[in-house]
């Protein structure tokens, strides 16, 4: 393990595209210390060939990132190939993120000797079968860690739930990326209408389909509803805006790259869900000044201050989220200030300058826990 020179940290995913874990990693390493720390990403992928789309922006900004083929789910012969490649890279520490990550990097961090830490992003509750095993499995192995961060009190008090040891537990809030928000510019509106948006994945717990019956409920015609994202759920999605006649006044595009752009154009910002961790979209939202509604749930409390930095509705309520759309869009000076409220939280408690720093703590500890247990062994 290195003393005074440049450590290299992987962060060991499975992105399957750009949402916000992927832009938490990436600011996260934008920010780090480039004289101590130097991050890299390793995306495990089921089938090989085309490059991921984390893989193909952290290029572009001047990381170093690879596609690891897996050869399918849990291919336990994968795990002695990422030793390898830990080995030969030389990798000083593993930062996993998502429960076939964690279960990989954990066994292939034991196996090269390097130390790993896990970011339990959130689990599921409405999950298959099938993902309910797998996230279960990921917390035995969690167990394991030398060190957790999770991203907000909650996942914190699960973990302690599981009987993690406290010592392990590192609180480390999501941050949004200022310099990134800030050097967007707003796309320009063609049709001068008021701007509705979400901007997220297309899954079942983050109840896109709340926000179009809102929409539909609504009934304005000044306003348009921008949908942003892909996933399992957009087909549902479309249909339901054809089964209304195509209406014209929606919008679902699917992934683009120019999120921040769409984002700062928009008028209001919704996200309907049930479940969150702490949610990077509300985070870009407020530093963007654009006036966020989210559902009452964990993880989106901590964002958003009912009456001050947003406005919070019922889960699965599209009657009062379209009353909490109106009443932002009807009253310049609310939307204003809660605009201006949710801007100053992200500034004082969630910019990714302050994350990475954070980290970077963690980082020295488990380095430092690495050195202590050389020292210790005994001479043979």
């Amino acid at each position: 393990m290195p003393g005074s020179e440049t450590i290299h940290i992987a962060h060991v995913t499975g992105s399957t595209g750009l949402y916000g874990a992927e832009h938490w990693i990436l600011a996260q390493m934008r920010y780090l210390e480039p004289r101590r720390w130097r991050a890299s990403i390793v995306n495990l992928v089921d089938k090989s060939g085309e490059k991921s789309a984390i893989v193909c922006e952290a290029t572009r900004r001047g990381f170093t990132a690879l596609d690891f083929y897996t050869g399918g789910r849990f291919n336990p012969l994968a795990v002695f190939r990422l030793a390898r490649l830990v080995q030969e890279t030389g990798y000083n520490i593993l930062h996993s993120h998502g429960y076939k990550s964690d279960i990989m990097a954990f066994l292939a961090g034991k196996l090269a000797g390097v130390k790993v830490i896990g970011t339990p992003h959130g689990w599921s509750r409405e999950s298959s079968k099938k993902e309910l095993l797998y996230e279960k499995l990921d917390r035995a192995f969690l167990r394991f860690f030398d060190r957790l961060c999770p991203l907000s009190p909650e996942l914190c008090n699960s973990l302690r739930m599981t009987g993690i040891n406290e010592s392990k537990i590192n609180l480390v809030m999501n941050g949004v990326d200022l310099k990134e928000v800030d050097e967007a510019s707003p796309r320009p509106k063609g049709s001068g209408k008021k701007r509705i948006g979400f901007i997220g994945q297309f899954i079942e717990r983050k109840r896109v389909e709340d926000l179009v019956e809102a929409f539909f409920l609504l009934s304005r015609p000044d306003c348009e509803l921008f949908l942003i994202g892909d996933g399992p759920c957009r087909a549902s999605i479309l249909n339901r805006v054809r089964l209304r006649n195509g209406h014209s006044e929606i919008h679902c595009s699917g992934h683009v790259l120019s999120r921040l752009e769409h984002l700062k154009s928009f008028d209001v910002f919704a996200l309907p869900s049930l479940l969150e961790g702490i949610p990077r979209s509300i985070m870009e939202a407020h530093a963007a000044r654009v006036p966020v509604i989210g559902t009452d749930i964990a993880g989106i409390r901590d964002l958003v201050k009912h009456e001050q930095t947003g406005l919070l509705v019922p889960p699965k309520n599209p009657p009062m989220l379209a009353e909490a759309i109106n009443r932002i869009l009807e009253s310049p000076q609310l939307a204003a200030k809660l605009a201006a409220g949710g801007r100053k939280l992200v500034d004082e408690q969630f910019s990714a300058s302050r994350m990475a720093e954070q980290y970077e703590t963690v980082y020295f500890s488990a380095v430092n826990q690495a050195i202590d247990e050389v020292s210790q062994r005994p001479l043979s």
